[in-house]
């Protein structure tokens, strides 16, 4: 429904489309309708010449199949080809864009700062400070202006596939448009405008003209990183009706057809509907790697059952597998190569019938027969792969001992323990004599000492800070610093006893109760004065299990101290204090209680 003004009274006439006249009801004077003249149908102001003619469309079509390595190999030679050619009405818009945007631009940056975490020291839950490093993202808001030129097709009329239309977007010859002259188009199809400039422009070129402003705006780009892309664009037109020359091939093959278009001017520069798959590829290459599949399988499997996955890894066997996966890959290839020469060859036979040019020199036609070459390499995959398997099932499993790092075949012969044997280390003359508290023999084994190679000051100084430090990670109670700081106090100086000392404490803290017993060793080899080193040595020699060893340090102890009262006081304390470890029960062994003294 309309309305109109009654030219009698100025009332509203409402009608209906189709009627010619109208009565006012008020004061019946007569309105009449004014028709509207029919739009003259556009008609296109260029044209971009035809140069393509049928039998080199039907060609490149051709040509195109046959370097498909993805369709049936007969697909070159059989298929039936109906070409087409025809004028498409198109609109070449002539334009312009002008476009303010808003963005914001992340720049990284790395952030340190302290952090407070969770540990557990000595069964006791403690909140630890810990510097820690993030990355973080500086956004700074940042605004402009774009602008640009654009000349795009729009398709002006209807009934053409959406495939077609893709080749308006590849164009690139534009510069080759003339103006319209009906001899262009003797002889050839030319379809009908139907859509108007602004419906081109609205069905199949606004779209486009959005992506080349957002590619020109986000050019501008900076920082790592971008968000919040924000932009307002203006633009303006001009149409101009052109004819684009265009080809189209109907290929009928395996009761079924496929469409191709291609440019009228550039018949390689074409698109295709989807095309037949060469299943019988897909199938050969499936039943090829059957064999390399299973041969891995079996080999990947046996490993994992093992009692050893490396011992299972012998080099004949990957071997093995190696050469059935390259022998795979030989044959696929070869399968490959003599389907392209079937479609080269094939093709050569067609140019002739199109008067075209074949490839110079023509591909020789591979025989009909089977691939000897590549029965045999199948054949011999297969020999491979049960001699493989035959090898997997029969041959004796991974010894135990395997698992061990550098042990030998032979030692699965050696008849096992129950238990294991520790190491019997007999222990030094001075630990004999203390035992036997035969203390002349240990005062005259005392004074025999060997002088210290000599140390620069720059060395001493540097092994002494290194103490300092270790012994502050050892009050802390972090072991493995203090071991770091105490090797590199002993690597500056290793005539620092006190270092050696405190090493062997940290590493009795950090359970390594063995290399505690070798390094405190050492140490009261070198300096059997050192006290600390002795009483050191008696915690891990006890934690070890050498009683001996532990009972003679103790002795040596109390004979060094120079406070003995003080020192027997402390040992009694430990042993009295319940504490269920060996070191307990030496000093039980090594420090009697005193007697009581009866009153009366």
């Amino acid at each position: 429904m309309d309305t109109l003004i009654c030219k009698g009274c100025g009332a509203s006439l409402t009608y209906a489309a189709g009627l010619q006249a109208l009565q006012c009801e008020y004061c019946d004077a007569v309105t009449e309708i004014a028709r509207v003249a029919p739009v003259a149908a556009t008609t296109a102001q260029l044209l971009i010449p035809m140069t393509i003619e049928d039998n080199a469309l039907a060609y490149a079509v051709l040509h195109h199949l046959a370097a498909n390595d993805e369709i049936p190999d007969d697909m070159v030679e059989r298929a039936e080809l109906s070409v087409n050619r025809f004028y498409l009405p198109c609109f070449a818009f002539d334009g312009s864009y002008n476009a303010t945007w808003t963005a914001s631009f992340g720049y990284n940056r790395t952030d340190t700062y302290t952090d407070h975490v969770k540990r557990t020291v000595d069964g006791k839950s403690e909140r630890v400070p810990v510097t820690k490093t993030r990355a973080v993202v500086d956004w700074r808001p940042v605004s402009g202006q774009d602008a640009g030129n654009f000349v795009l097709l729009g398709y002006g009329g209807s009934g053409v596939a959406p495939n077609a239309l893709l080749l308006l977007e590849r164009l690139r010859n534009l510069q080759t448009a003339t103006p319209f002259d009906v001899g262009f188009i003797s002889g050839v199809d030319t379809h009908p405008y139907t859509l108007a400039a602004k419906e081109a422009y609205a069905l199949h070129t606004e779209a486009r003209v959005g992506k080349l402003v957002e590619t020109s705006v986000k050019h501008h780009a900076q920082g790592n990183v971008q968000r919040d892309w924000h932009w307002n664009a203006s633009t303006r037109w001009d149409a101009s009706p052109m004819y684009v020359p265009m080809g189209h091939v109907v290929i009928a093959y395996g009761g079924k057809q496929y469409n191709v278009w291609a440019d009228g001017t550039n018949a390689a520069n074409l698109v295709s509907d989807a095309l037949p798959a060469n299943r019988a590829k897909g199938k050969y290459i499936s039943r090829g790697m059957w064999l390399p599949i299973v041969a891995l399988l079996a080999l990947m499997f046996t490993g994992l059952a093992s009692a050893s996955f490396f011992y299972e890894m012998k080099l004949e066997r990957l071997a093995a597998v190696g050469a059935v996966w390259i022998l795979s890959a030989w044959r696929d290839a070869r399968y490959l190569r003599r389907s392209q020469q079937v479609r080269q060859s094939a093709l050569a036979k067609r140019a002739q019938r199109y008067a075209q040019p074949a490839a110079t020199p023509a591909p020789p036609l591979p025989s009909s027969g089977p691939d000897l070459l590549s029965l045999a390499m199948s054949l011999l995959s297969a020999i491979i792969v049960c001699v493989l398997l035959y090898k997997l099932v029969t041959d004796p499993a991974a010894p135990p001992a395997a698992l061990a790092a550098g042990a030998a075949p032979a030692a699965a012969a050696i008849a096992p323990v129950s238990a294991p044997v520790k190491p019997v280390r007999l222990l030094s003359p001075i630990m004999v004599a203390a035992n036997a508290q035969d203390w002349a023999t240990v005062r005259t084994l005392t004074a025999k000492t060997t002088s210290p190679a000599p140390v620069s000051k720059a060395d001493k100084a540097a092994s002494a800070a290194a103490l300092a430090r270790g012994a502050k990670a050892l009050l802390n109670k972090d072991n493995g610093a203090a071991i770091t700081a105490f090797e590199a106090a002993l690597e500056a100086n290793s005539a620092n006893m006190d270092a050696r000392s405190k090493l062997g404490a940290a590493l009795i803290g950090a359970g390594d109760h063995e290399r505690a017993r070798r390094v405190l060793g050492e140490l009261v080899a070198a300096a059997p004065g050192h006290a600390d080193g002795w009483r050191n040595l008696a915690e891990a020699a006890a934690l070890s299990g050498m009683r001996g060893e532990a009972d003679a340090s103790l002795r040596m102890l109390l004979h060094l101290s120079k406070d003995r009262k003080r020192t027997t006081e402390a040992l009694k304390k430990r042993a009295a204090s319940g504490e269920p470890d060996q070191f307990s029960e030496a000093v039980a062994r090594v420090v009697k209680p005193g007697a009581k003294k009866s009153r009366g």
